[in-house]
């Protein structure tokens, strides 16, 4: 048994009951006398949105603390925001710090945060998802983030999904981030990729043939590095994007670049199971999604109807969640066409096994492979490779 597989079982071999007492406990334990004095640490969306779920518990956090200089001395909802430094000396020995960053990097990550504020002296600093787990009504699920004894329930699937993955780099990674979504290990993890993301050249070469699909094309991040990858050797790219903001800033970079713009169609769509109309919550970044409460309505599309007069090679897919949908719309073109797949599984708290599964199940004689490209459970691509893509 290869230590991969013995932390996986280790993992696993924590009974759900078990968890269900650990995950309602964890930040009291950690916390200690400090559980109603809080500082988050964090300003911006996910501190914010702490701060609102804190207060329908009845619980108003002390003060806020920020890197960000310019808003040291402010207040954001009525709340003193501090520097690191200063809020460490006023709260650091009275109060329990909890980190709410989180957000891709590829270098530092959550628990840099925690070294950081326990090196200024903060006696007690606590990663957010251990107030999440304790208050789980009002914070999960966010993206894969759930409670550990939900994740611990889907044991048969998670044997299932390790097992079809082909390389041992794979199971690393998987086994990291079972251990980042049951235990908040936010340091377990195999050394992340510094690759470019969708194209690992240890697993497939792109091909001056390539036909690229992308979907959740933002503003022609993913492009960009195609072109890079490719020297500027590939035959078309397909590209859906659904913000209008963002699409209009992909607009603008492949004007911007004559070489490859009679190569690049560009489509103004979500991808989903079927054709029509979604909400969608359009933001001007890259979280822009389809959600229920989403100001916005934009058609959306079923790639099987689109692409069918295509020869598709290669299809990306980073759509916020929304990934499992565009599979399944997709179907018969992955079944006629076998092109290599990269799709993004750590949207929702499932994607970790229903991607692999989707995958396997439309190419059956792929190779399954998952890479991580930043910190904190970020940015986590499986990939299927057909053989006819492998590197020699």
């Amino acid at each position: 048994m290869t230590a991969s597989e013995r932390q996986f079982e280790a993992i696993l071999s924590e009974s759900v009951e078990h968890a269900s007492l650990r995950e309602r406990e964890a930040f009291d334990q950690l916390a200690g006398p400090f559980a109603k004095s809080i500082v988050l640490y964090g300003a911006g969306n996910l501190g914010r949105n702490a701060l609102r779920a804190l207060r329908k518990q009845g619980m108003e956090p002390l003060a806020f603390s920020d890197a960000n200089p310019a808003l040291s001395g402010t207040k954001i909802e009525g709340v003193a925001v501090f520097s690191p430094r200063d809020a460490v000396a006023k709260f650091g020995r009275s109060a329990v710090f909890v980190v709410c960053i989180w957000h891709p990097e590829r270098r530092s990550g959550v628990q840099q945060i925690v070294d950081t504020l326990t090196g200024l002296g903060a006696e007690v600093v606590s990663p957010f998802i251990l107030v999440f787990w304790k208050y789980a009504e009002l914070f999960l699920p966010h993206y894969f983030w759930d409670l550990p004894s939900n994740h611990l329930s889907r044991r048969v699937d998670l044997h299932r999904a390790f097992e079809m993955l082909a390389d041992e780099e794979s199971k690393r990674q998987f086994v990291a981030d079972l251990d980042l979504r049951v235990n908040a290990k936010f340091l377990s993890g195999p050394v992340v990729d510094h690759g470019r993301q969708y194209f690992p050249r240890s697993l497939f070469r792109i091909s001056p043939d390539e036909c690229f699909v992308d979907c959740g094309a933002y503003d022609g991040d993913t492009i960009k590095d195609l072109v890079r990858e490719s020297g500027g050797a590939f035959k078309k790219v397909i590209a859906f994007e659904a913000d209008p903001a963002n699409f209009s800033q992909l607009q603008q970079f492949v004007s911007r670049h004559p070489q490859i713009a009679s190569r690049v169609l560009l489509r103004q769509e979500a991808v989903g199971r079927s054709a029509g109309t979604v909400r969608f919550a359009a933001t001007a970044s890259a979280n822009a999604s389809v959600s229920r409460t989403g100001e916005t309505v934009v058609k959306c599309v079923a790639l099987d109807d689109v692409l069918a007069s295509e020869k598709p090679t290669m299809i990306k897919m980073d759509v916020e969640g929304s990934e499992l949908d565009a599979l399944q719309g997709a179907e018969s073109t992955i079944k006629k066409h076998q092109p290599l797949l990269a799709i993004c599984a750590y949207h929702r708290p499932a994607d970790l096994c229903e991607i692999p599964f989707a995958l396997k199940g439309f190419e059956p004689e792929s190779r399954l492979y998952l890479r991580s490209y930043a910190m904190d459970g970020f940015d986590t691509v499986s990939y299927a490779a057909p053989l006819r893509a492998f590197a020699t």
